[in-house]
């Protein structure tokens, strides 16, 4: 009974911790996937010059709180090139 009184809260707080490390894996996924889209929907709708590059960035950070007592984010940095595809094939018709 002893021991068990003395290891079953480590487990407990560790299999918690590890639930919310992997709900922050998922955070990170989801940012990643939205900020993606993001990038797809701007080549999209991209009119402009031939060649742009896209560039933005997003932080998913895990709250602080129990034993975690340090911040812990991830940075995501999202660069992508726009292509007007109308304009590269009006200039490659040019050039014929």
């Amino acid at each position: 009974m002893v021991e068990a009184a003395i290891s079953l809260p480590l487990i407990i707080i560790t299999a918690m911790l590890m639930v919310r490390l992997f709900v922050f894996y998922l955070d990170i996924l989801t940012a990643g996937i939205k900020a993606h889209r993001e990038a797809l929907e701007a080549q999209d709708a991209y009119k402009g010059a031939m060649m742009r590059t896209y560039e933005a960035a997003e932080e998913v950070t895990l709250l602080r709180g129990g034993v975690l007592r340090n911040n812990v984010s991830k940075r995501i940095d999202i660069k992508a090139f726009l292509i007007n595809e109308d304009f590269l094939v009006r200039s490659g018709e040019a050039l014929d």
